[in-house]
């Protein structure tokens, strides 16, 4: 693990819990469906975020490579369904 890392940091101290208005009460304009896969794709980036950094910290480096690949695929998914949702469909990607 790299040092610049803190090891005793909760990964996702700043996420809201999945209960809060923000996750179940979404903008009014959203699509129902494209909300809903947000969600799942969401949860599919905290899983493989966790499974990499576990193969990390185990020094299973090709796990952390394919749960890597696996999460830059999902990001990508991920991405465009906000670009979806923030755009209105529109095809302006979000700048990273």
């Amino acid at each position: 693990m790299s040092s610049r890392h803190r090891q005793n940091r909760p990964f996702d101290e700043n996420q809201p819990e999945p209960g809060t208005a923000e996750w179940t009460n979404p903008a009014p304009d959203a699509d129902a469906q494209t909300m809903h896969g947000l969600h799942i794709a969401s949860q599919n980036v905290l899983r493989l975020a966790t499974q990499t950094y576990n193969a990390a910290a185990r020094g299973d480096e090709a796990a952390a490579q394919a749960a890597r690949a696996s999460l830059e695929q999902q990001l990508g998914l991920t991405t465009r369904l906000i670009d979806e949702l923030v755009s209105g469909g529109a095809d302006q990607p979000t700048m990273h």
